[in-house]
């Protein structure tokens, strides 16, 4: 078996014949496949995008973009822990980098030019990442704040006007507050983005914009490590694009 199948083998028997079909067909053409998007693989395979997601999902991945990333650094994989940390986090956030998507990145900073008001939110680990945002919109006059608590989450239908632009701010994508208050939000004229390590995530799919940079879950002992700062480095592209729209010199 070749590398993939040996990285996911455990995974094998909880995937149905047509998701095992995609898996071998990557396994036995990683080279292309590492090149190819989530549509031209569905397309090869004669499948369906969703067919391609939930394969994903069954072998504990947060969606096709980590699939993605595994593919292209596979041949370091092995050695990931034995490298100087370094070095690794460099070639992390190369291979990370690449997947940014500039329009997206654009059409943010124009919402944020546009909005009256930016409502930035996140839980956990991420609330620090969204206050600093907020801090860093602040300096320009933006009538912005961030909120955390998870009532005042719960009441952001009630508190949203037409003409803001709310921002949730999640490592995963799949942070249930943030999906729910996502969900409720779509509901409405508000406009909605989100900042996150997955551009297929839960979150990513229920706002207007998701703005990502794919990055590969990773765990040791028994802890996740993955990456985080990348969301930090997400943020101050933003700004700095948001400046060059709204700054006049």
């Amino acid at each position: 078996m070749g590398k993939i199948i040996d990285q996911f083998g455990n995974s094998l028997a909880n995937l149905t014949p047509t998701e095992k079909q995609v898996l071998y067909y990557i396994d036995q053409h990683l080279t292309e496949a590492k090149n190819l998007s989530l549509t031209e693989i569905a397309k090869v395979n004669n499948v369906s995008t969703t067919t391609i997601v939930r394969m994903s999902h069954k072998l504990g991945l947060e969606g096709f973009s980590e699939l993605k990333y595994r593919l292209k650094s596979s041949d370091n994989q092995e050695n990931a822990l034995e490298d100087n940390p370094v070095e690794s986090y460099k070639k992390g956030f190369i291979q990370a980098f690449e997947t940014i998507q500039l329009e997206e990145l654009e059409r943010l900073s124009e919402k944020i030019s546009r909005a009256s008001r930016v409502i930035v939110v996140g839980v956990g680990l991420s609330k620090m990442m969204a206050e600093y945002f907020s801090k860093l919109l602040m300096q320009t006059n933006k009538q912005t704040h961030y909120t955390y608590e998870s009532h005042m989450i719960d009441l952001l239908p009630n508190m949203v006007k037409p003409d803001d632009l709310v921002f949730f701010i999640s490592t995963s994508g799949e942070t249930k507050t943030l999906i729910h208050a996502a969900e409720k939000l779509s509901y409405m004229v508000a406009d909605t983005a989100a900042i996150t390590n997955s551009s297929d995530s839960t979150l990513g799919t229920m706002v207007n914009t998701n703005l990502s940079m794919t990055v590969g879950k990773v765990k040791f002992a028994g802890y996740d490590i993955t990456a985080r700062s990348t969301l930090m480095l997400l943020i101050d592209l933003l700004f700095e694009s948001y400046l060059k729209k709204s700054v006049k010199y």
